[in-house]
């Protein structure tokens, strides 16, 4: 039974994964450093706290659930390919996948490995449902869960399309079809334009301040918090058309733009790696910060988790001039493939 090689990737999946992967630590931080982060009083960090929350939240989770759904179905129609027990190697592989989430629960608490680990299992058994069926109920699934504003209701459909889009091969062929992309990205971006001009509207000017021990919330603060829970769910429940651009616009400037992007590529490529290691950074930094002592502005979490972003693209460009796989990828790899596969180019 032989592995697929790195050669065999479609490169704009990396791309999408990579941009997804640089959104994922603005919104855990917020779990991560929960003690402590929160708006420092200046309009800046209203500001980058309504970004967040309109640009951020919920946007790039999505576009993680839906590639990870896309590929479960690239591997299991390759395994199909190389493979007599393509079923075999992906339970294998999902089990190793809800080794790790167990393990990186303990760090981050509602992490999406373990969730998706679970997940992928009832996706096998799609793989073979026409790809219709999986279309329509994803769809559905996904306009379900927005307006009730759940991102768990949303992880499973949103795997779902990320399959049926495989099944489609949708992004096979995707510079051929790049016509119907213009057309998705146009409507997405006026769809989001009006969107962020009636998100920012809805947004209270005061913002959203955590409860934190010495710090005593203002019945005006009160009001401004609950206002903001619900500018949340509105903005969760919008956070579709978003994804949708995001996805389109990457998609079209690929094959433009392919070069100046390949960093973005090598983080994509290396995005179990990154996702876990983004984790353990900003866990690390928590350590040195006094729990309910210091107050952590959203600007400093924010340039915090761009440094650390930055940080990896140039590592992950690094370390695939010379290895194949991040080496969290390759260790899954051969957990998978239940044998010790070569890492070096």
């Amino acid at each position: 039974m032989e592995p697929t090689t790195y050669k065999n990737r479609i490169n704009v999946i990396d791309l999408i994964r990579g941009f997804a992967l640089i959104g994922l630590p603005f919104v855990n931080v917020l779990a991560l450093w929960s003690s402590n982060i929160n708006l420092s009083g200046t309009q800046g960090d209203i500001w980058i706290q309504r970004f967040l929350y309109i640009f951020v939240e919920g946007r790039f989770y999505a576009i993680f659930s839906f590639l990870f759904g896309l590929g479960l179905w690239i591997f299991l129609s390759r395994a199909k390919e190389k493979n007599d027990r393509p079923s075999a190697l992906y339970v294998r592989r999902m089990l190793i996948l809800f080794a790790v989430g167990i393990l990186h629960q303990l760090i981050n608490p509602g992490e999406a490995l373990l969730v998706y680990a679970l997940l992928g299992i009832p996706i096998l058994f799609l793989n073979k449902v026409p790809k219709q069926v999986n279309l329509i109920i994803g769809i559905a699934g996904v306009i379900i869960g927005s307006i009730f504003g759940a991102k768990l209701l949303l992880t499973f459909p949103l795997m779902m399309l990320g399959l049926a889009f495989g099944q489609y091969r949708v992004f096979q062929s995707y510079v051929k079809n790049r016509k119907k992309w213009m057309l998705v990205a146009v409507l997405s971006f006026v769809a989001t334009s009006i969107t962020v001009a009636f998100l920012w509207q809805k947004a209270p000017d005061d913002g959203l301040v955590t409860y934190m021990e010495g710090i005593e919330l203002t019945e005006a603060q009160m009001v401004s918090n609950r206002a903001f829970y619900d500018f949340a769910d509105l903005s969760l429940a919008l956070a579709p058309f978003f994804s949708v651009f995001y996805i389109s616009f990457l998609v079209l400037f690929e094959p433009l733009m392919g070069k100046v992007l390949s960093p973005l590529h090598a983080f994509g490529r290396m995005a179990f790696t990154n996702y876990i290691g983004q984790s353990v950074i900003l866990v690390i930094i928590a350590m040195f910060i006094p729990v309910n002592e210091t107050v952590v502005p959203y600007m400093t979490a924010t340039i915090t988790c761009l440094l650390v972003v930055i940080a990896q693209i140039i590592a992950s460009s690094y370390w695939l001039r010379y290895f194949q796989y991040g080496p969290l990828e390759w260790l899954w790899r051969c957990g998978t493939y239940w044998k010790w596969l070569p890492i070096r180019k």
